[in-house]
């Protein structure tokens, strides 16, 4: 079973990030799980989300201590996020505008900001970084372009889907793995 945490600020998409990620299991033939974590988060603070995927049903129903991997929604939670736990040869991907390396942990880059804003996907709050994450995240877990892609396209039918489908390949297509 593969666990993984995803730490952003609340708005950022987390919580859909998750959910797109299990969907995604679910298309590829795998189990998948989403685990929101609600507290008292308000917009702009500190949440996270999990998610797990396994070729098997899944029995746990916890949240993930130490995930395989973490998703970084914004460079600012990267201490805090590598922080709350990570398994020993755990991987990190991080949306930010330069790559950086976390020291013991492979790591993976993509500027989500930069691909959301030249897609056009923006909220009140900002860029929507949830789906080139999406992207990012699918190709680092070996999922299929076209399981992302169908996996966006039933969530969102119609241009808005389009306009999703190019953000996630780009992201897909962009993310890279920083040597350490």
């Amino acid at each position: 079973m593969l666990e993984l945490r995803i730490n952003g600020f609340g708005g950022q998409g987390s919580v859909t990030l998750a959910h797109l990620l299990a969907q995604a299991a679910l298309e590829n033939g795998e189990q998948g799980q989403a685990l929101p974590f609600f507290g008292v988060e308000r917009r702009g603070a500190p949440v996270r989300a999990a998610v797990r995927m396994s070729p098997t049903t899944i029995h746990a129903h916890s949240q993930c201590d130490l995930p395989d991997y973490v998703v970084v929604m914004s460079e600012k939670l990267t201490e805090a996020a590598v922080g709350e736990g990570i398994t020993e040869f755990g991987t990190v991907i991080i949306n930010a505008p330069q790559a950086t390396a976390v020291a013991k942990h492979p790591t993976w880059h993509v500027d989500a900001d930069t691909i959301a804003r030249e897609a056009g996907l923006f909220s009140a709050d900002g860029p929507f970084i949830n789906i080139p994450l999406f992207g990012a995240v699918c190709r680092v877990l070996n999922i299929p372009h076209n399981i992302m892609e169908q996996t966006i396209l039933n969530k969102w039918p119609g241009n808005s889907g389009a306009r999703n489908l190019g953000a996630a390949g780009k992201a897909y297509q962009t993310v890279t793995q920083i040597s350490v």
